[in-house]
């Protein structure tokens, strides 16, 4: 993208002036991604360049597909509305306003910042905005004006006058199963792929980067207060067992010290937190030379076999599916229970869980089966449906499959994505395989086209995953 500078061109300068090491790495991760992308010959990619360097600093993605995006007050607690100079002619500005809100964005499986300019900021201090956090999880679909939503680099969202819409409720329940059991966001040194920030024009505020794992609790402290973006949070302080998984094996960190905010502590505190653990995402904040980590978010306490076995079968998933270059394929049935088992027998030494009635039940099959539609067994086969696939389900007026279920028909669109795969996107082949059938919606023609679509989108996604993934795990226990 060449001409006018875009917002990037100004971040790059407060990332490098905030921590040159941060802005390095997110700049090789670009140059990694930009490769990667170039070299599987996927298209759908905006560059950004830059007056100075060769390479470009960043690079955004208009969303085609219906693009969703889940808020909790947990999630978008630490969302800002700040005035914002912008510069028009030499010496010469008006000041306009940027809103600022963390949000989990369900087509990328990633905690991002959602951006609003000018008037629509002020939804973001809204006491009606607040009020429907305070609801709980909600889901919203944005829907383009003139321009499409687009997905920067950096990792923020630009709406682009998009309109924020209650998504269909059949899609909440899916989203929230999919979000507490198949995102995971795994430490990493650097500029991650869930790194974030909030900023005013001159300067970077706060830097995020958030972890999400299996932690068990070894202590909560006292209380204590912390100050981020202008606004007072009561938390207690927790210190916390961290668990990393490499290679089927589980390695312990230990003191990893956090703070927790008061208001998602409560149930918690009714437990026995010896005998559980925690599915839960954690926040590293950066502001100047403060640093905190805080575990912004409880998804689920577990405190039985089927609860762990559902979160070690997802990380698996998770893991594997975002390793391979496949659209939809995972690893065989045999694979993943074999090392599924091999992860309990470790982790059983590490966590003490109480016996319940139930620990004789095949845990393994009941959690696979709870996963749907997002993970499809097929004989042997272990299949993922990417959430942009519900998104092409909606589409295609088939919002049935994800109520109620039916593994044959996600397992024929599946297939018919690696089909794509290996076929390198032959449309023909395509169009006449009996399955397309199925999915025409009144046009196989356009249906078939929005399939190759989805198949080239998925690559991209991807590929920004590979490129901002550290091998290197970089857990901190750094105090808050």
């Amino acid at each position: 993208m060449k001409g006018k500078p875009l917002e990037e061109n100004h971040l790059i300068i407060l990332l490098k002036d905030f921590d040159t090491n941060l802005a390095l790495s997110y700049l090789n991760g670009v140059k990694s991604a930009r490769d990667m992308i170039q070299a599987k010959g996927l298209y759908g990619v905006e560059e950004i360049q830059d007056e100075v360097l060769v390479d470009p600093i960043g690079f955004r993605i208009p969303f085609k597909e219906p693009t969703f995006i889940m808020l909790s007050h947990p999630i978008c607690r630490l969302r800002s509305k700040v005035p914002y100079p912008k510069q028009i002619e030499w010496e010469r500005f008006f000041v306009t306003h940027l809103g600022m809100v963390p949000v989990y964005l369900v087509n990328l499986n990633v905690i991002t910042v959602l951006k609003f300019w000018g008037d629509d900021s002020s939804l973001v201090v809204s006491k009606p905005f607040q009020d429907e956090l305070d609801k709980g999880d909600v889901l919203f679909e944005l829907r383009p004006s003139v321009r499409p939503v687009q997905y920067s680099s950096m990792n923020f969202v630009l709406q682009f006058g998009a309109k924020m819409y209650a998504a269909p409720m059949q899609l909440l329940e899916p989203f929230q199963r999919y979000y507490g059991f198949l995102f995971w966001a795994y430490p990493g040194k650097g500029y991650t792929f869930s790194s974030h920030f909030l900023h005013r024009r001159t300067q970077i505020t706060t830097f995020m980067k958030v972890t999400k794992s299996l932690f068990t609790i070894r202590s909560i402290g006292n209380t204590k207060q912390i100050y981020v973006q202008g606004r007072s949070i009561e938390c207690k302080e927790i210190d916390l067992v961290g668990f990393a998984f490499e290679d089927d094996n589980v390695r312990e960190v230990k003191g990893i010290r956090s703070v927790v905010p008061v208001d998602i502590i409560t149930e918690l505190e009714k437990k026995d937190v010896r005998r559980c653990f925690l599915n839960a995402m954690m926040t590293e904040l950066r502001s100047g030379t403060w640093r905190a980590n805080l575990l912004s978010n409880i998804l689920e306490i577990g405190e039985s076999l089927f609860d762990l076995t559902s979160s070690l079968i997802g990380i698996q998933v998770d893991m594997l599916y975002h390793e391979s270059d496949r659209p939809a394929y995972v690893c065989t049935m045999g694979e993943l229970r074999k090392s599924t088992t091999q992860l309990l027998k470790q982790l059983f030494g590490l966590i003490d869980l109480p016996s319940t009635i139930s620990d004789s039940v095949d845990h393994f099959g009941l959690a696979l089966r709870s996963l749907y539609p997002f993970i499809i067994v097929e004989g042997e086969k272990v299949l993922f449906a990417h959430p942009i696939i519900l998104g092409f389900l909606v589409q295609q007026g088939m919002l049935g499959l994800v109520t109620h279920r039916d593994d044959k028909a996600m397992a024929d669109l599946l297939n018919l994505l690696e089909k794509i795969h290996d076929l390198h996107g032959s449309p023909m082949q395509i169009y006449i395989d009996p399955r397309m059938n199925r999915f025409k919606a009144g046009n196989k023609k356009e249906s078939m086209y929005e399939l190759l679509s989805i198949n080239n989108r998925i690559a991209l996604y991807k590929s920004l995953h590979q490129s901002f993934s550290d091998d290197e795990s970089a857990w901190t226990s750094s105090p808050s």
